[in-house]
């Protein structure tokens, strides 16, 4: 084999490479890449820290959704965590079987170890919310990027979510 023929072949695989790369990234732009990545069965990962003196030291009810429905998702941030788990029955029954939205409910203790939460990824999803039933008074509302991984440290009077 001549040195020019190497040389062709090395080019063209390149450019196959840089090809792929190309197509990848506009993929991913288009939303293609997370609807890809969601019938490939990936997860949304959640992690979760709970702080010794979470909630004061009493158990945190924790709910994350991931919403449909563009209205939907704009009454649900409106709603502080007390209303949303005053109300969140009525939700289920307006919106069954996931049709606007699913929710994973999960309720932790101070200082407890939460394993990884992996949960489907959701193409279609237009948002996500956390809510968390905390004592002490304010919303304990956090939106959330529907198809980013995330973690949840529960703290003492409040929460965080960072991405991962």
């Amino acid at each position: 084999m001549s040195i020019i023929t190497l040389h062709t072949r090395s080019l063209q695989r390149l450019l196959d490479v840089a090809l792929v790369i190309l197509l990848l990234g506009l993929l991913s732009a288009c939303g293609i890449g997370t609807r890809t990545r969601a019938l490939l069965g990936k997860k949304l990962r959640v992690q979760v820290q709970v702080s010794e003196a979470a909630n004061q030291k009493s158990p945190v009810a924790l709910d994350l959704l991931l919403v449909y429905d563009k209205k939907l998702l704009k009454e649900l941030l409106q709603l502080s965590a007390n209303e949303w788990f005053d109300r969140r029955r009525q939700f289920r029954r307006n919106y069954p079987n996931g049709k606007g939205f699913n929710a994973w409910e999960w309720e932790w203790s101070p200082g407890q170890n939460v394993a990884v939460q992996e949960l489907p990824l959701m193409a279609k999803a237009k948002g996500g919310l956390v809510f968390a039933r905390y004592f002490a008074p304010g919303e304990h509302r956090v939106q959330i990027e529907p198809t980013k991984s995330i973690r949840i440290d529960l703290l003492e009077e409040a929460f965080t979510v960072t991405p991962l």
